[in-house]
């Protein structure tokens, strides 16, 4: 069964690819789909796919994932020695990589196990594994494979089946209002759950994405989003601090009407600021929360309880529940902490270490425990207030490291990590920031000597493929 229909919205637009202006419908999506599935036999495999924002790669993803086949997506960019570890480990029947390698066989296919394999999207490179008997055996319900660990090549993955992408976008779609008048300017990558549920939840109701290759900071990514009359954005954090020195409110853009943000935590007073410039556009902005473990969504904010709420995760998605606990001790009264714990249809099957693990069933139950600590309200708006491996101890405290970074979110964008010794405080060099008054502040607050806090100027935070602090690399 197809998990997406297009064919019923026939003449429809589909997808745009800006930086080339090729548009198709989704009538042409639906042959597109259907001629590339062609090339492939109908029994179940595994399919590695290193992707990129362009049509044929949405074209091969829908078809396969059409078929019921199972895809693991992967950033194309990946060293092509991570790319190398993960095939020889997981085996996949099929490899497609969106990006033309420096010569025929590239360095991570070994030629005489892969063998290149002809389809009818040949800006894809495809190659077929010769010993297929040694593909790993698969959940006949495992659908998708999302990596844990974004651009570090890191063998654990995350299992899901349709009825976690189907259940997820369709709550999304619920609660966003998303409609077949909308178009998303797809500015996140389709390896990140985040960026591949805008692609799942538009194309399922009908309405339409645009495609590039451009950053939100260059000119040209706002000439298409304005070409192409987009009405909503996604961004994580780091996405509006760039849109801060921007400056949306003078950026001409009359057709946005949704503004969306997830993938970590947003300070407060940023919420608000974005929330104020979309209701002067009368238009909405919705803070999310969400886990790839969860397939992509978990609560969200609605727009009206903004600015009061402001910092707050909000109200479970349609269909699911959240709840707390403390070990198993569920929390009933508001203003207590304790792990967030979130039940839905979404819910992941369960991670994936190992080719053998592939064939594990659904493991979960659809209970996630996420690892977040938090509460709620008298209103039962739930609030995050950390990770639970976001803790250091440094001469015997423990210190919330998250906590940090929001009281020293007033004098500039800064991160935490810690080794124990000392509280390291990094900022970019680029950026005015009282540092001297910030390790005061921070001192003062945790009863703290100003010499527990380092700070470390760089020219630019690190970053994952999909805009999230990269704390490994600090």
């Amino acid at each position: 069964m197809n998990l997406f229909k297009f064919v019923e919205y026939g003449d429809r637009v589909a997808i745009i690819e800006g930086d080339i202006s090729r548009i198709i419908s989704f009538q042409e999506l639906e042959n597109a789909t259907l001629q590339f599935a062609n090339s492939f036999e109908k029994s179940k495999f595994l399919c590695f796919f290193f992707i990129s924002s362009t049509i044929d790669c949405m074209i091969a993803y829908l078809s396969l994932i059409n078929l019921g086949h199972t895809i693991a997506l992967f950033e194309a960019n990946m060293h092509p020695e991570l790319k190398e570890h993960l095939i020889n480990l997981y085996h996949p029947q099929f490899v497609i990589d969106s990006l033309a390698p420096p010569t025929d066989t590239p360095s991570y296919i070994k030629e005489q196990a892969y063998q290149p394999f002809h389809t009818t999207l040949p800006s894809l490179f495809v190659w077929k594994y010769a010993f297929p008997h040694m593909s790993p055996a698969l959940y006949p319900k495992l659908q998708l494979l999302l990596s844990t660990s974004g651009t570090t090549g890191s063998p654990k993955l995350i299992r899901l089946s349709s009825t976690n992408i189907i259940s997820n976008a369709k709550s999304i779609v619920e609660y966003l209002q998303i409609s077949g008048k909308d178009r998303a300017m797809a500015s996140l990558p389709f390896h990140y759950s985040y960026g591949l549920s805008i692609l799942h939840t538009h194309l399922l109701v009908g309405a339409s994405i645009v495609l590039t290759q451009r950053s939100i900071i260059q000119e040209q990514f706002w000439q298409l989003f304005d070409q192409f009359a987009c009405t909503s954005l996604a961004g994580v954090p780091h996405t509006y601090q760039l849109l801060e020195r921007l400056g949306l409110d003078q950026l001409h853009c009359p057709s946005l009407k949704t503004l969306m943000q997830a993938g970590g935590k947003m300070s407060p007073a940023l919420t608000t600021k974005y929330h104020s410039i979309m209701e002067k556009r009368h238009g909405r902005f919705f803070t999310m929360y969400g886990q790839t473990e969860a397939t992509a969504r978990i609560a969200y904010l609605p727009p009206d309880y903004l600015p009061a709420k402001a910092g707050a995760i909000g109200i479970a998605i349609p269909r699911g529940k959240l709840h707390l606990f403390n070990g198993e001790q569920e929390v009933i009264d508001p203003f207590c902490e304790g792990e967030l714990v979130y039940s839905g249809p979404n819910v992941m099957l369960g991670y994936a270490n190992t080719p053998d693990d592939l064939a594990l069933g659904d493991q979960l139950n659809g209970e996630l425990r996420t690892g977040d600590l938090g509460y709620f309200d008298n209103e039962g708006i739930y609030y995050i207030t950390a990770r639970l491996k976001r803790f250091s101890k440094v001469y015997g405290l423990r210190i919330n490291l998250d906590d940090i970074e929001q009281a020293a979110s007033k004098f500039g964008h800064i991160i935490a990590t810690s080794n124990d010794n000392v509280i390291k405080l990094y900022y970019e060099k680029n950026i005015i920031i009282n540092i001297t008054a910030c390790i005061t502040s921070l001192a003062a607050k945790y009863h703290l000597s100003q010499s527990t806090f380092e700070c470390i100027g760089l020219n630019r935070f690190p970053l994952t493929a999909s805009g999230k602090i990269d704390y490994t690399k600090l």
